[in-house]
């Protein structure tokens, strides 16, 4: 029911300006009660509190009611009560005798127009204030901020373009990718583990190619205590230099005073010492217990993706191949392994034998370096012009026969397929009893978890089926992956994509028993759920960061 139906007999009947004002819970306006009229009841005379107190909104109620009618400017006035909920006021003065006892002197206008000449001087005090914000904003050395642009002094340096070193001075490089003017063609690393204090040290050779003008050297470098260290330019002499690190990327620089010129070539050598890793990556420790109930200790690798800088200083990024010596002495009850044949062993003064690696025949990147110190026994074949052996603690030797067995009918389908033999003379699949990964496809030299190599006389179809898979896609980054590789991690897809197809596709054809094709259309499936979810990425996406290249190792690269 509308409460102001003029049917309703008992309604007292007010004036507008009364009736507007009681939709309100406010005082109402001031207003001139004192004239006498027959037309309405007395009032009662206000409280001198309630005329004290008069509230703007009520005030606003009734403005502009009068005996004229209303120009352009209230008529915004008007529109503005509209928007204030106040469209059922009715202005209009024809309606209203100019006699009306409640008539009352116009308001000064509300809403008037400013001058041209006010409109002129606001737009030059802006133009004004945006210049001079603009000025405080652009000068050198400024910071715009509550309190103003800072003076020049000791007490607030401006920030360095390069961050600070370990040292204290300033790093010349403020990337996380190395830079590209220096190359490096060759490594020759010895390494002299001691696994009775789990530590090791090591001295590195590093020849390079400079590809740009440049006054420094940016590599790689993780919890290494570099001892010493000297450079040499051309066929000049060696001379000690200081080394810089910076810690929060793993980096280490040599500065130089004058540009070393494109096209020279040079060597850094690096002397330092570190602890044996105890969390599977890098160079690190491992231990199992033999059939007597001793505890057996031995040292290996697993340097992808960021880890061979945690082994000694290098470029580890995959573009910056090179080819490796490696040397490593260990004690006589001991053996090693590395990506190339055993070269030659070298009795040393103290008791310990060097046994140096052939320097390797293809260029390589340095996560796919790899080395072992062991006590491990072997089962070998010759396969193609290529000796493939798979090792293992002694007590299981006798499990390797299937691996062997599944690796050389593979290494033979690979060769066929790529057109493009096996380049290294030796391939050795090593069984670890601590192996974080389930295998790593280090070039000549593959690592595997025990599980996903090994296989006893009553191990069941589906125990054979994934160390056939897993034997299957690290053999087939022999070729892509280790001879052909991504630039960057943003495309690791690439490697273990294609690494992925190819374990299906080849054990298909050399072992069809293994009904491979319906679990390659199992996992095919478990790939398109994983990737509808709002955590799925694109294959190839911008890596810049530690974490962003782990996070790269997922289903999306290796299945989708």
């Amino acid at each position: 029911m509308d409460p102001f139906d003029s049917n309703i007999s008992d309604r007292a009947n007010l004036p507008r300006n009364m009736i507007e004002n009681s939709m309100f819970e406010e005082e109402p306006d001031v207003v001139d009660l004192a004239k006498d009229s027959t037309a309405f009841p007395t009032f009662p005379a206000l409280d001198p509190d309630e005329v004290a107190y008069e509230p703007r909104s009520s005030r606003l109620l009734v403005r502009g009611l009068g005996e004229n009618d209303m120009d352009e400017d209230e008529e915004d006035c008007e529109s503005s009560a509209r928007l204030l909920g106040m469209s059922f006021m009715n202005r209009s003065s024809a309606n209203r005798p100019s006699s009306s006892p409640y008539a009352r002197q116009l308001p000064p206008r509300s809403c008037s127009r400013p001058s041209a000449r006010t409109t002129v001087v606001c737009v030059l005090l802006l133009v004004v204030v945006a210049s001079m914000t603009m000025v405080l904003y652009f000068l050198p050395g400024c910071t715009f901020t509550k309190t103003g642009c800072r003076k020049a002094n000791q007490t607030t340096p401006l920030v360095p373009v390069n961050p600070a070193s370990s040292s204290g001075e300033p790093f010349p490089w403020n990337s996380y990718r190395l830079p590209q003017s220096v190359h490096p063609l060759s490594y020759e690393v010895t390494l002299n583990p001691n696994l009775e204090d789990m530590t090791f040290t090591g001295y590195t050779v590093i020849n390079l190619s400079v590809q740009h003008n440049t006054k420094r050297i940016v590599l790689h470098s993780a919890k290494l205590n570099i001892t010493g260290a000297t450079f040499k330019l051309g066929e000049g002499v060696s001379k000690a230099v200081t080394v810089l690190e910076y810690l929060p990327r793993q980096q280490i620089a040599v500065q130089f005073s004058e540009d070393l010129k494109a096209g020279q070539s040079c060597v850094l050598t690096l002397e330092y010492s570190a602890n044996l890793s105890h969390s599977y990556d890098g160079f690190y420790n491992s231990s199992y217990t033999d059939k007597d109930g001793n505890k057996r200790v031995l040292a290996a690798t697993q340097f992808e993706p960021l880890s061979a800088r945690k082994a000694f200083p290098c470029f580890d990024e995959p573009a910056f191949k090179a080819t490796f010596l490696i040397k490593i002495s260990r004690k006589t009850d001991f053996m090693t392994l590395s990506n190339m044949p055993l070269a030659k062993s070298t009795p040393l003064v103290n008791g310990l034998i060097q046994d140096e690696f052939e320097k390797t025949s293809v260029n390589m990147s340095t996560y796919l370096v790899a080395f072992i110190v062991a006590n491990f026994a072997s089962m070998t074949k010759n396969v193609s012009n290529t000796l493939v052996s798979v090792y293992s603690v002694p007590e299981k030797k006798e499990h390797t026969d299937y691996a062997l067995e599944t690796c050389s009918k593979l290494l033979e389908f690979y060769n066929g397929f790529f057109e493009i033999n096996y380049p290294l003379k030796k391939l050795d699949l090593v069984a670890i009893p601590d192996f974080l990964a389930g295998a790593m496809e280090n070039w000549g030299l593959i690592t595997f978890r025990e599980t996903s190599l090994l296989v006893g006389q009553n191990s069941s179809p589906l125990e054979k089926q994934v160390v056939a898979s897993v034997v299957a896609h690290e053999l087939a980054h022999q070729w892509f992956g280790n001879l052909v590789t991504m630039s960057w991690w943003n495309d690791l897809w690439l490697n273990e994509g294609f690494a992925t197809y190819m374990q299906y596709m080849s054990l298909q054809a050399v072992m069809p028993k293994l009904d491979i094709g319906n679990l390659f259309l199992a996992v095919r499936f478990r790939a398109l759920d994983k990737d509808a979810l709002n955590s799925s990425h694109a294959v190839s996406t911008e890596v810049n960061e530690p974490e962003q290249v782990e996070e790269m190792f997922d289903s999306v690269s290796y299945e989708k």
